[in-house]
């Protein structure tokens, strides 16, 4: 082990590119036993055996060398110290070298260290806010514990894991309420005491558990998982109406209506045409755009709301506007975080699904993954069929080269249309490809185009190609 090491990462010399070199000799003579620890030259990293849960993936630029065990103590350092519940918190969260969110296993590790620091020193029966502290480092592992959710079987682990710590807390709120004799604090004057700590025992910790469970229960996408985020939504609703947060009950009620939308569907995606869907996607850019003009390109504050925002527009296949946005964005945040950064791994999966084109083949019209023209845009070689579900296998890797007549471009593939005679005008234009109307005449496609002053038209196939890469906007 090492013998002397500072617990607290901000006392490092950061500002040259390599450590000291006194910590160069401790890890050249120690070797494999510093298991612990990882250092981070550039853009790089030079790794010694360490555990995975105590890598600090922090900036591009060395950020420390610090194991689990001094992370833990400099937090709970910090903490005792805390004036405030914030600031309380912060030191299990961000790094205080780079102020980003720590990542993948060292949160989950950090926010079970969290729990276990404020059980031990706050747990007891006693004062009420030493049970918010309490309260507050249990809602921050329920927030890790669902970064990491998701359908793969590793996630759904994590989704079941969040669910029962999940119910554990809410057990607790409600032992909370029994302890203090709570009952009639509802009616209490609202600049009572007892009012203030009901309103934010409800406000911020219940109802936040049961949007945490509804979270969990719509993960498989399966109707009965949104019927049961349906009821837990509810109750979040309800508890926010009770202590008079009406914008939080909004977004509960958002939720609500989504979730009603896609059980009664029988695709389990975000349903493009829903009013809710489109204040949502409104208030999406509104943050980002907000955030871009007070923060600047590069805060986390603008990059998250950003990227959010170009994956509901890829989920309602607005596919243009969502990779010019990414396009955008993930340069920036390569740089701001480090290419090895759980939200550059995320921007860079979203930018390739952009850039992917689908398109039916007729005549039996399975979906395949269109890779590039050939014979003067005569022909066009496909790979596939591709699942049409998301995420979207291959099923076959092989690839086909079908005639570009017999192709329909799959709903948000980027087109040009081209060859139009009585609307020639609309040639060169860029759009997304829309719902297919088998006519007399033949299949047609409805194309909206990217400039707003052009109407929806339907258009032949045979006049339209793929945009395989976005043309320079105007």
């Amino acid at each position: 082990m090492i013998r002397k090491l500072n617990p607290n990462p901000a006392d490092f010399d950061f500002k040259n590119k390599t450590a000291p070199s006194k910590t160069q000799q401790l890890l050249k003579n120690d070797g494999p036993r510093r298991r612990s620890v990882l250092l981070l030259f550039g853009r790089g990293a030079r790794r010694r055996g360490e555990a995975a849960s105590t890598r600090l993936l922090l900036s591009r630029r060395l950020c420390g060398l610090c194991p689990l065990s001094c992370l833990t103590k400099y937090a709970e350092q910090k903490s005792r110290a805390a004036g405030d519940r914030n600031s309380f918190s912060d030191p299990w969260e961000i790094c205080t070298n780079c102020k980003q969110s720590f990542q993948n296993q060292l949160s989950i590790d950090l926010a079970s260290a969290f729990v276990s620091f404020a059980e031990a020193n706050y747990g007891h029966a006693g004062k009420g806010n030493d049970k918010l502290r309490v309260l507050d480092s249990l809602r921050h592992k329920i927030v890790v514990l669902s970064t990491q959710c998701g359908t793969s079987n590793k996630q759904l682990r994590y989704n079941a894991e969040t669910t029962i710590f999940t119910n554990e807390f809410l057990s607790i709120i409600d032992q909370t309420k029994k302890d203090f004799k709570m009952n009639g604090w509802i009616h209490m004057p609202h600049d009572s005491e007892k009012y203030e700590y009901y309103r934010w025992l409800c406000g911020n910790y219940e109802a936040f558990g049961y949007y945490a469970l509804g979270a969990m229960a719509q993960c498989d996408k399966s109707k009965e998982g949104f019927k049961i985020a349906i009821t837990h939504f509810k109750k979040a609703r309800a508890i926010y109406n009770l202590v008079g947060l009406t914008d939080e009950a909004k977004q509960m009620e958002n939720r609500i209506v989504v979730a009603t939308e896609l059980q009664a569907s029988n695709d389990p995606r975000i349903i493009a045409s829903s009013t809710v869907t489109i204040s949502m996607l409104q208030n999406l850019k509104n943050k980002y755009e907000q955030n871009l003009n007070i923060e600047g390109m590069n805060s986390e504050d603008t990059l998250r709301p950003g990227m959010h925002y170009a994956s509901m527009l890829w989920a309602i296949h607005h596919f243009i506007e969502a990779e010019r946005l990414a396009t955008k964005l993930v340069p920036i945040i390569r740089r701001v975080h480090g290419p090895d950064h759980k939200s550059t791994i995320e921007a860079d999966e979203l930018l390739a699904k952009l850039k992917r084109r689908y398109v039916s083949v007729l005549p039996d019209c399975k979906l395949f993954q269109a890779l590039r023209y050939e014979n003067d845009v005569e022909v066009c070689v496909v790979m596939g069929p591709v699942t049409v579900t998301e995420p979207r296998q291959v099923d076959d890797g092989k690839t086909y080269r079908v005639e570009n007549r017999l192709l329909l471009p799959f709903a948000g593939c980027p087109v040009i249309c081209h060859g139009l005679v009585s609307a020639s005008h609309l040639n060169g234009e860029l759009g997304e490809a829309r719902t297919s109307t088998n006519t007399k005449t033949g299949f047609r496609l409805a194309v909206n185009f990217e400039k707003k002053s052009l109407k929806s038209v339907l258009i032949k196939p045979e006049n339209l190609r793929i945009a395989f890469e976005l043309p320079n906007e105007e």
